[in-house]
């Protein structure tokens, strides 16, 4: 297991080279997870003025899949326990969204700024997690980004209407697919 010693007494050359041999080993992993977030980003930014309904459908789709599999991820590389909760709270608001979408519709926005909040937070614990690897910064601008995205939401509640939210929805599944892009093109060059 990676982290089965505290981070006091982890050598940070160490730690590097087993993120490193993680990000290799799962290569193929990695790229179809940031592939998948990046299309998913793409999707959600080629329909902003989809109906309110289609468009909490259709991210509950998005947020229900890609947390399904990064829950996958997670579980095979036995490696990011902020990862699972991110991958939790994603399964569980796609659920809840397609579930219950006329009651939920009412509460997209707080929703989704939740959800945004909770991520940001989750994606800067991984950026740490992998600072000795070149390109994390990736990971952490992601996060930054997030968090920004969700403070917009939060600010504008409720005044934002979802043809504004499927544009913030598809930045930051974009960056996030794009900061693990980023991390295995680095180690895979």
């Amino acid at each position: 297991m990676l982290f089965t010693k505290t981070a006091a007494t982890l050598d940070v050359g160490t730690l590097a080279e087993r993120l490193e041999q993680e990000l290799r080993s799962h290569k193929a992993k990695y790229i179809f997870q940031g592939t998948t977030f990046v299309m998913a980003g793409v999707l959600a930014a080629a329909m902003p003025a989809a109906a309110a309904l289609n468009a909490e459908l259709l991210l509950g789709v998005i947020i229900l899949l890609t947390g399904v599999f990064q829950m996958v991820l997670t579980i095979q590389s036995r490696m990011h326990w902020w990862s699972a909760l991110s991958a939790l709270l994603s399964i569980v608001t796609g659920i809840l969204m397609l579930w219950k979408p006329f009651p939920v519709l009412h509460m997209f926005v707080a929703l989704l700024a939740i959800f945004m909040t909770v991520e940001g937070i989750c994606e800067l614990f991984l950026a740490f997690q992998f600072q000795p690897l070149k390109n994390w910064s990736w990971m952490l601008f992601s996060g930054v980004i997030t968090l920004i995205l969700a403070t917009i939401l939060w600010i504008g509640f409720p005044a934002f209407d979802v043809l504004y939210l499927g544009w913030i929805i598809a930045a930051n599944l974009l960056l996030y697919g794009l900061s693990l892009l980023m991390l295995v093109w680095r180690i895979a060059s």
